[in-house]
């Protein structure tokens, strides 16, 4: 009779440990992008901008994938990465093909790995040389412009442009399997020192009051 009671207490606490991690997993996957992003560190404001404008796009299904309609509505991989900067404020006046991504990184304030020297973090830039870029999510997860599914405007599917999952049905075997050769993540520029700005501030007014 005890070895009943205890293995049925046992099966009591496994199905009640499995219950319990299949439901938080449940909660994690129910979470929206937005609401898995915010509970990320916050990054730079320009990159945070940059992500928030590609969920936001990516969310709604009046914007799709071309390849010969790039500029908007529609995007392909590289023109939805360009314009998510652009909206963010980075210095950037075209939309570039995936293999200028490299060639314009320093000009952004991206510095540039090669895959394996880093670990992909949120807001970096992953590009695999002219074929493919898009925006890591950090996780295994990304959001980019992915494939035109029904050849129209928009996005039927809603799955051309989307903010993919690793564990999803709709994972991107591009983050899963790091099919990327570089990537690029912002520096954001030092701030002047208190001093200096003073400095500056005190020599401006000084010629100022010369030239009045």
């Amino acid at each position: 009779m005890r070895r009943f009671v205890t293995l049925l207490l046992t099966v009591i606490l496994f199905v009640t440990c499995f219950l319990t991690t299949v439901s938080a997993a449940s909660g994690s996957d129910s979470k929206s992008p937005q609401e898995a992003a915010a509970e990320e560190p916050k990054l730079d404001e320009k990159v945070e901008a940059m992500i928030a404008w590609a969920l936001d796009i990516a969310a709604d299904n009046s914007h799709g994938y071309s390849q010969s309609n790039r500029t908007g509505p529609n995007y392909d991989c590289s023109s939805f990465v360009s314009a998510a900067l652009m909206a963010a404020g980075f210095p950037l006046d075209r939309y570039l093909t995936a293999g200028y991504f490299l060639s314009y990184a320093e000009e952004l304030g991206f510095e540039v790995y090669r895959c394996g020297e880093v670990e992909p973090q949120r807001g970096d830039i992953l590009v695999r040389g002219n074929e493919h870029v898009e925006i890591c999510m950090g996780n295994g997860d990304c959001v980019s412009a992915h494939k035109d599914y029904d050849y129209r405007s928009g996005d039927s599917t809603g799955h051309e442009i989307e903010y993919r999952r690793s564990g999803g049905s709709f994972n991107c075997p591009f983050c899963k399997y790091a099919q990327y050769y570089h990537i690029l993540r912002y520096v954001a520029p030092e701030p002047e020192p208190e001093e200096v700005r003073e400095n500056f501030v005190i020599e401006r007014d000084l010629i100022l009051l010369e030239i009045e």
